[in-house]
């Protein structure tokens, strides 16, 4: 009987821990952006919002409407890089009447993605709107991607290595790198482009970043992956005491996505660093193409 009694005190400790860790688990913040497989597939349609309050004066130039007559050869457009299957650049084109580029070597079905992870996300009277102008022209959605869409199927392939060097301080010579070596087409539409994005754009990142430097464009770049091993002349100053507690300064490997962000922000005063509304890796890199205000 003893024994049993111990097992039942036991059970109903271990009952009342149980409860006391789901408690403590309800309690935490959802907000953290630092779990893996964290809940960010709302980043697209938070992202989009951001960009249309973050560079109202650049997007003035991208947006379609009847009365713009511009021709293509001098429109403006965003040029959304690494876009994978296209949900950002189906939200800026279908939903804000936006001009958009994406560049991604894996061709995207934008009509799809619209309709399938787009539109049901929409609040209902836009979706009975969309349902509507389908119903009366089954190629509503098509002939509006024509008008405002286009897809260089490619990667952003943009010399790194002669682009970071030292030995090319100068912004003629970094721009004669890259027209060397990139595409005639991709090259012309990161000349016409008003804003240039990134979000989780992989090997791009920085390339993007560097690019926008270069011909002094607006930009945005949301960090993912570092691929430290890949990309390892990355470094950062840190400040460190040593052992007589003077404070010295050393270059250390960027490896980690805080350091990634550190590297991108140091690269000119004017950029910035914003924690977005979604969860996951959330930090931007930013700049709205305007002089260092002191």
């Amino acid at each position: 009987m003893h024994e049993l009694s111990i097992k039942q005190k036991n059970k109903e400790q271990g009952r009342l821990r149980a409860r006391e860790l789901a408690a403590a688990k309800q309690s935490q913040p959802t907000s953290t952006s630092t779990r893996h497989g964290a809940r960010n597939q709302h980043r697209h349609k938070h992202f989009a919002k951001w960009i249309l309050s973050t560079f109202p004066h650049v997007l003035e130039e991208c947006i379609d409407n009847d009365l713009n007559l511009v021709d293509p050869p001098t429109r403006k457009h965003i040029l959304d890089v690494a876009g994978g299957k296209g949900e950002l650049s189906a939200r800026l084109t279908l939903c804000h009447a936006l001009h958009v580029v994406m560049v991604d070597p894996r061709q995207a079905d934008i009509t799809s993605v619209y309709m399938k992870d787009v539109v049901p996300k929409l609040p209902n009277k836009w979706q009975t709107s969309v349902k509507k102008r389908i119903h009366d022209n089954p190629m509503f959605v098509q002939d509006l991607l024509r008008r405002r869409y286009k897809q260089l199927v490619m990667h952003f392939d943009i010399p790194d290595p002669e682009l970071c060097s030292d030995k090319l301080h100068d912004a003629k010579q970094r721009k004669e790198s890259i027209e060397r070596n990139t595409s005639h087409d991709l090259n012309y539409h990161i000349q016409n482009a008003s804003l240039i994005i990134g979000l989780h754009s992989d090997g791009a990142t920085e390339a993007i970043v560097d690019v926008a430097l270069c011909y002094n464009k607006p930009f945005v770049v949301v960090p993912c992956c570092v691929f430290p091993n890949l990309f390892n002349n990355r470094f950062i100053t840190v400040e460190e005491c040593d052992e007589t507690g003077d404070l010295k300064s050393r270059q250390i490997p960027v490896r980690t996505h805080e350091q990634f962000c550190e590297y991108l922000l140091n690269k000119d005063p004017r950029f910035k660093k914003e924690e977005l509304p979604f969860e996951g890796r959330n930090i931007a890199i930013w700049w709205d193409g305007k002089a260092l205000e002191y």
